[in-house]
């Protein structure tokens, strides 16, 4: 649900590349003795350098080429709301065909976007529609990679683990985007964001071909028994409207992504551009926020919680922090540390929510209930996107993000008192498995459930 805010939020890629594949040990040694989990770690933290990379590149790409953070907004806008439009086709996909092959296809897509970015903008042939193309084949690979990425983990590790496996690859993924913001403002500052995108599209190509020399095992999930699309929809919306504590988390990070991460994509480059020195700026200010998320994940994969719904949703509020210092004019070194503090809040919810998830739904529901919490949480994405550049220019880029900080941190506190958000691991678990046993006696279908 929440992995994009550990890269900047990669419009529509609430990736879970954090949170993704491991072996069946949670010691590091025993994963690198292991050539095909060596595979899949270097393809994970492929993925996640090129996630890193990213944000600072496409920002300052439309920049360059508009000098608009309106048209920025509507870039972001785009590829969010095509990602959140085909999540659920995702979601299927994830569960009726092998995930490891989604996901290399989605990787390489992503690769070759960014191999024609690279070259219009390096022939000064880029203009906004190019631009916009490219963030469009960008949302289709995150439509696809977000579900199943979330869903993949369960096949290939037991569930004690699956606190332990979360964490190890969040936080050795999230480590390499440590640096990749601020090599991305770097190369971005010297050679142009043309270059930034030609080292992306190398980083993928790397990433595509560890994760298809993996080769993954297939797990079946026995969707084949479903009619179709959306019969196989409606048995994962049964499931996910059941679990009361998953849907309003869900809706407390919509409005946490409308009123902060959407705003902060697009008036935060801005701010760096006006105030604090330009991209090698913000790539300081995204580097410390994603050292804040690895120290969350390592955190979190340490904890033994009683109620992970209910930590979840403390923890939300603290992510308005680095919002509000940029909102507020508050010096680099001020911004960096509260970017660090909204990191430690987004790391320990990324382990500790996709743990509850992939512990408490069904692996035969998991990608298409993971899809429509992505769908429900990132929401709120496109229209921030779209509202925060135009309505930012005309009362000011500073006091229009304190404002949205003031109503996120308004809106979200209450969550944390719903009765539904209380329940122990175990209980999650078991209501689960009964919504499970609903849907499918609700929607008639037939798929396999051991």
């Amino acid at each position: 649900m929440r992995s994009n805010a550990a890269c900047r939020v990669a419009p529509g890629g609430r990736s879970a590349q954090d949170v993704s594949l491991c072996g069946r040990t949670d010691k590091a040694p025993s994963l690198l003795a292991d050539r095909r989990l060596r595979l899949i770690l270097i393809g994970l933290v492929g993925c996640s350098a090129a996630s890193g990379l990213l944000p600072v590149t496409e920002s300052f790409a439309v920049l360059k080429v508009t000098g608009s953070a309106g048209k920025l907004g509507v870039v972001l806008a785009v590829q969010a709301a095509v990602g959140l439009a085909l999540s659920l086709a995702g979601g299927v996909a994830g569960d009726r065909w092998a995930r490891s092959r989604i996901l290399v296809l989605s990787t390489a897509v992503r690769m070759a976007a960014a191999v024609a970015l690279a070259v219009t903008l390096l022939s000064h042939s880029a203009s906004f529609a190019v631009l916009l193309a490219g963030s469009a084949v960008y949302g289709c690979a995150n439509g696809f990679f977000g579900p199943v990425s979330a869903a993949v983990l369960p096949d290939v590790v037991e569930g004690q683990r699956l606190a332990a496996a979360n964490a190890l690859i969040g936080g050795v993924s999230s480590s390499v985007t440590i640096v990749a913001p601020a090599i991305a403002g770097a190369v971005v500052a010297i050679l142009g964001p043309g270059a930034g995108f030609a080292t992306e599209a190398a980083v993928l190509g790397v990433a595509a071909a560890c994760l298809a020399a993996a080769r993954i095992p297939v797990a079946r999930h026995g969707t084949a028994g479903e009619a179709g699309m959306l019969e196989q929809l409606l048995t994962g919306w049964q499931v996910f409207r059941r679990l009361r504590w998953l849907w309003l988390l869900t809706l407390q990070w919509t409005v946490f992504s409308m009123l902060i991460l959407a705003p902060l994509a697009v008036l935060g480059p801005t701010i760096a551009l006006r105030y604090l020195g330009g991209a090698a700026a913000w790539g300081v200010i995204s580097s410390c926020l994603t050292v804040g998320v690895v120290a969350g994940q390592f955190a979190a994969g340490h904890m033994r919680l009683g109620r992970p719904a209910l930590l979840v949703a403390c923890l939300c509020p603290a992510g308005i922090a680095e919002a509000l210092a940029l909102g507020l004019g508050a010096p680099l070194p001020v911004i960096a540390a509260t970017a660090v503090v909204s990191g430690l809040a987004m790391g320990a919810q990324i382990v500790i929510f996709q743990t509850a998830m992939q512990s408490a739904v069904p692996a035969p529901v998991l990608a298409r209930v993971a899809a429509f919490d992505l769908l429900g949480s990132e929401l709120g994405l496109p229209a921030g996107y779209a509202i925060a550049g135009p309505v930012g220019t005309v009362v000011g880029i500073r006091l229009f993000l304190t404002g949205c900080a003031a109503v996120a941190l308004v809106a979200v506190l209450p969550f944390a008192a719903a009765p539904s958000l209380r329940g122990r691991g175990e209980t999650l678990n078991a209501v689960g498995a009964e919504a499970l046993a609903r849907a499918r006696t609700a929607s008639g279908a037939e798929d396999a459930w051991p």
